[in-house]
């Protein structure tokens, strides 16, 4: 099944160049509510730990989605829904995971590989998405835990018209100010023995993190594609997208083996502004 996403040339020769998408901080997307609301008795705002690549199922072209994220003269691009290299979830291989290591850690974040499965989710338009994000903290004694079910994926229902899809990677700050003993790339190298020790220590690290409200300063993530599906990628023409611009994009995709490049079914019939009045 193909998946689309609308976006302009320059961003398919970004996506080419490094075999990889990239991921947005859910505080840095455009719409603004989905980073306003806090969660748990500490109104702990979670929206700058995850990170979303938005996507839609629609075959059928939306005008809504060329004059947002593309232009007119942009492009939409469709690949396979499993595009990213997975790794098996071990020793069990029953899930698929962006990271190949129980645990992944950033500059200032750590990811689980069992929370981040490479699996695409369909965001919920609702009334109010303040009250979908309030209970996702909750503190007993000295138990935080964070439920992961809504996070990233309701928006209010005016947005409804995007019919968005999501990946999402979720992660939890970690200030390494807090971890005496390790570095990023110190855990990075552990085998699984190892990592269970350091945990100890790390755990309390990242719940520190939380508590503080620690800000990462990382804000986008990359995540290669399967060569497979680059080499099958749908590639559709804006619609007042220039015969000079389709040769930009032949030129582009001249290397890769099955690529399917075709017109948009409204070019020549959008004006770029017009007014009714």
């Amino acid at each position: 099944m193909k998946i689309y996403h609308y976006t302009s040339i320059e961003t398919l020769a970004l996506i080419l160049k490094s075999k990889s998408i990239r991921f947005n901080r859910l505080d840095n997307v455009d719409d603004l509510e989905e980073s306003m609301y806090g969660s748990g008795p500490k109104n702990q705002n979670l929206s700058k730990y995850i990170f979303v690549s938005c996507w839609t199922k629609s075959e059928e072209e939306n005008l809504a989605l060329w004059k947002m994220y593309a232009g007119y003269n942009g492009i939409r691009i469709g690949l396979d829904e499993n595009l990213f290299v997975s790794y098996p979830n071990t020793p069990f291989d029953t899930i698929e995971s962006f990271y190949k290591d129980i645990f992944h850690f950033g500059p200032d974040y750590c990811a689980a590989q069992q929370n981040n499965l490479t699996k695409l989710e369909e965001v919920k338009y609702i009334d109010s998405p303040r009250f979908a994000v309030n209970d996702l903290v909750s503190i007993s004694g000295n138990t935080l835990s964070i439920k992961t079910s809504n996070w990233g994926l309701v928006k209010s229902k005016e947005w409804a018209i995007q019919q968005e899809s999501r990946f999402r990677i979720q992660t939890l700050p970690l200030n390494y100010a807090y971890v005496k003993s390790y570095s990023a790339e110190i855990l990075n190298t552990m085998d699984r023995m190892v990592l269970t020790k350091a945990i100890i220590e790390v755990i309390p690290a990242i719940v520190r993190s939380i508590e503080e409200d620690y800000k990462p300063q990382t804000s986008e993530l990359f995540m290669p594609i399967k060569d497979d599906a680059l080499n099958n990628m749908e590639i559709m023409m804006g619609p007042q997208t220039s015969d000079a611009q389709r040769l930009i994009v032949e030129a582009l995709v001249q290397d890769l083996s099955n690529i399917t490049l075709t017109d948009s079914k409204f070019k020549g019939k959008v004006r770029g502004k017009f007014s009714c009045i």
